[in-house]
């Protein structure tokens, strides 16, 4: 029985990829390095900020990672809400899950005040119990050990959620965990990923996640 629906948040309950593809543009040409399409950024995001930053740097200029990483973090964190829209359908998915009794959470791999910025500018006051941006000690998705920490903060069990995000590695993260996985086709992947990944359902709006359940 499902007590807890848990959700990604880029390309889940946001579509982010405009200031994210815009800030590591301008961090790359900051430092002198090739800067890509918007579109591009949709198959390079995904496993956190520090992969996202590997990415974008050839091979050859790996050693301005670290540089990198500060001056996205810093240009993103200022203009993170600039572009950025909620998607069509979440609030009231989000509400009507609250008002049937599900537990709510957030688990994503955006660092942990970026995560916040982003919900407290563009979802104030959704009725979430817990969101948990990218942080120490826990590993990025698709790594559960977070699951299990959020899910301890919920009072559940992990195989008693439902997990809803729109790439193979929260398909990844839920299977690692032992929870089911909804794949989100209104996000930044395709289908053929998410089955590819083992999702156990697949929803074409956010309405649809009530389906799942």
């Amino acid at each position: 029985m499902i007590k807890a629906v848990l959700f990604d948040l880029d390309g889940t309950l946001v579509n982010s990829i405009y200031d994210i593809g815009s800030a590591m543009n301008v961090a790359l040409e900051s430092l002198g390095q090739p800067t890509f399409p918007i579109e591009q950024y949709y198959k390079m995001v995904g496993n956190g900020m520090k992969k996202l930053c590997q990415r974008a740097l050839a091979e050859d200029r790996q050693q301005l990672l670290e540089e990198l990483l500060q001056r996205y973090q810093t240009r993103y964190l200022a203009h993170c809400c600039d572009d950025t829209v909620v998607y069509e359908g979440v609030p009231q998915l989000l509400n009507a899950l609250h008002d049937r009794g599900y537990k709510l959470a957030v688990i994503t791999n955006k660092p942990a005040d970026q995560a916040k910025r982003v919900m407290d500018t563009l979802l104030p006051g959704a009725p979430l119990d817990v969101v948990w941006g990218q942080q120490p000690p826990f590993a990025v998705k698709p790594d559960p050990a977070v699951y299990y920490h959020v899910c301890d903060l919920l009072g559940v069990q992990a195989e008693e959620t439902l997990y809803c995000g729109d790439s193979d590695v929260d398909m990844l993260f839920a299977k690692n965990a032992g929870a089911k996985g909804a794949g989100c086709l209104w996000g930044f992947r395709d289908e053929a990923e998410l089955k590819a990944a083992g999702a156990d359902h697949l929803a074409k709006t956010p309405l649809e996640i009530l389906e799942c359940l």
